[in-house]
């Protein structure tokens, strides 16, 4: 007996030649495709069989051995129907299984989710079933599990399943962190375009830094900068060490949580380093707890930026604490205002290796004048190292990025908003007095494109945003909770359906805008109570009924339209 098979394509179809005790049988593709269709039929039958038989026994609460196979059976094929595995934990739960059985059931689901993952092995559902069985058993093989990692993460070093997998079996086994810190670095040191093993790193050192003092978590910060350095030079364009490199920049850079208070007449607006909760922060007026109406801008239970209403007069206060998860710190009367500032900016503990490293940096520029990553964190280490000294090449490099990184265009203008935004508040700040916040500043003409990230803004009481580009980010006016006095004049804006409410608001200049939507003017001053409208040079302004419409709603209403 024999057979020879032999292919060839003649014009655009596929034919398969099969010679058996010399007779000639061609298959063409068409009868290629019917074969895969019954193939294809016959496992859909078997599956809704299966599927059908399944759910019927959940119905009726029958969770026996034939359940248990069919389910098998059907997650070997797909692992990722994650109703199966929670059928299976059913079973697990609602079995009166005496202790062997069970612990018998347990190292078989283990078996088995060890063959899903050799088909699967980023299958969250089989990693996450694996968890699941483990916590439930006597006394699961914590090594083992460890080694089944190191297996899987050497097959394929970017499955961050496996990498969230490890680092749940890492504290179940007590591995300690300088072990599992080795393990990450042998990884990295393998391949440096590794975002998971970056990533894992990362989440280590945060846990290692909890632990540490300040003076290691420097030293510990500088290696790491060298080792990222040395990766970012061996592969420039690779994106997993630039990353990981922003992110140790900004890691454990600060060293406590206030950075500003303001209280006046029955508010308080508090912003802080990191995002707090809001139980964590408590108000003591002469050394008892005010209670505290306490909101935060974005209206989640973390924020940075809280404002908060009291009762007490201020007239009648003598001393004011603010407490931060458990710290506390004291708030200074002045000007009739009581305050609190943190603007003072320690020099950086590692000012020479950041300038080192920036001047590596610009070498690598002048190398690879496109490489965006190498511009990018040029700019990083100058906000680090001394954000106004370097501040006209910080915009320098950003309006270069414009340029070589145009997919990324509205990014840069944000981030260049952003630090055009900072550097005026320092310059504003840097005429201050000890305890004194001003509480007017002209933003006005800098092409700004956000505000989301300068929460500093929110303790104005007036602000000039004219001739800017904030067509497109009015929700994010909602943190000008102090605000009385704004201008949006010249923003090209079409639209206030996002204008936020904002309780204190009195005079706002709309002035040479887009508005065409009088019923979008008339619901802005149906939510505040203003004392001044400019609306001029507005095609709205056209409208017969405008001004009767308005003063429908706001008699008192100082109007502009002509």
């Amino acid at each position: 007996m024999y057979f020879i098979v032999s292919y060839y394509k003649p014009h655009d179809s596929l034919f398969i030649h099969v010679t058996y005790h010399g007779r000639v049988k061609v298959r063409t593709t068409a009868e290629q495709e019917a074969i895969k269709k019954k193939e294809r039929a016959k496992k859909l039958a078997e599956y809704r069989a299966g599927m059908g038989l399944i759910f019927q026994k959940r119905r009726d609460q029958i969770y026996d051995d034939e359940l248990m196979t069919v389910t098998e059976r059907l997650l070997i094929e797909n692992s990722d129907i994650y109703t199966l595995w929670n059928i299976r934990r059913e079973a697990f739960t609602k079995n009166d299984w005496n202790e062997e059985h069970l612990n018998e059931s347990y190292q078989h689901e283990l078996v088995l989710t060890e063959n899903c993952l050799k088909s699967n092995p980023k299958s969250y559902y089989v990693w996450y079933q694996r968890i699941w069985i483990m916590e439930h058993m006597r006394e699961p093989d914590w090594k083992r599990e460890l080694m089944l990692c190191s297996r899987y993460l050497n097959i394929d070093e970017r499955n961050f399943h496996c990498w969230n997998h490890r680092r749940y079996v890492v504290q179940k086994a007590e591995v300690s962190l300088e072990d599992e810190f080795k393990y990450s670095t042998s990884k990295i040191m393998n391949n440096f375009s590794n975002y998971s093993s970056w990533h894992y790193r990362s989440r280590l050192l945060s846990t290692m830094f909890d632990k540490c003092n300040q003076e290691t978590i420097n030293q510990k910060k500088k290696d790491e900068l060298d080792l990222v350095m040395n990766a970012t030079f061996t592969d420039p364009n690779d994106t997993s060490a630039w990353f990981y490199q922003r992110w140790l920049l900004n890691a454990r850079d600060f060293d406590s949580a206030l950075s500003q208070v303001l209280l006046q007449e029955d508010r308080i607006i508090l912003f802080t380093d990191r995002t707090v909760s809001l139980e964590s922060i408590s108000l003591h007026i002469n050394n008892e707890i005010e209670s505290v109406q306490w909101k935060s801008w974005q209206e989640t239970k973390f924020s940075k930026l809280l404002f908060g209403k009291f009762k007490k007069e201020l007239n009648e206060i003598g001393e004011i604490q603010v407490t931060i998860e458990g710290k506390v710190y004291p708030i200074y009367h002045f000007n009739k205002k009581w305050v609190y500032k943190k603007r003072k900016s320690r020099i950086c503990y590692n000012q020479d290796q950041l300038l080192d490293q920036l001047s590596n940096y610009k070498q690598l520029i002048e190398m690879e004048p496109d490489n965006k990553w190498a511009i990018l964190t040029a700019v990083h280490l100058m906000r680090k190292i001394d954000f106004v000294k370097f501040n006209d090449d910080i915009l320098t490099n950003l309006n270069t990025l414009l340029e070589v990184d145009p997919l990324r265009f509205n990014y840069y203008k944000d981030l260049r908003s952003k630090y055009i935004i900072e550097y005026k508040l320092h310059e504003l700040w840097s005429t201050e007095e000890d305890n004194e916040i001003k509480l007017k500043i002209d933003l006005s003409g800098l092409n700004l494109t956000t505000l989301s990230t300068n929460e500093y803004l929110s303790f104005f009481e007036e602000l000039n945003l004219s001739s800017n580009c904030l067509s497109i980010s009015l929700h994010q006016l909602s943190l000008l909770q102090n605000c009385k006095k704004l201008s949006l004049s010249s923003n090209q804006l079409e639209s206030l359906e996002k204008f936020p409410t904002l309780d204190r608001l009195k005079v706002l200049s709309l002035r040479n805008n887009k508005l065409n939507n009088l019923q979008e003017i008339l619901q802005l001053l149906a939510r505040h109570k203003l004392k001044s409208l400019d609306l001029r040079e507005n095609p709205v302004c056209n409208a017969t009924e405008l001004k009767i419409r308005i003063m429908e709603i706001n008699q008192n209403l100082e109007l502009h339209i002509e």
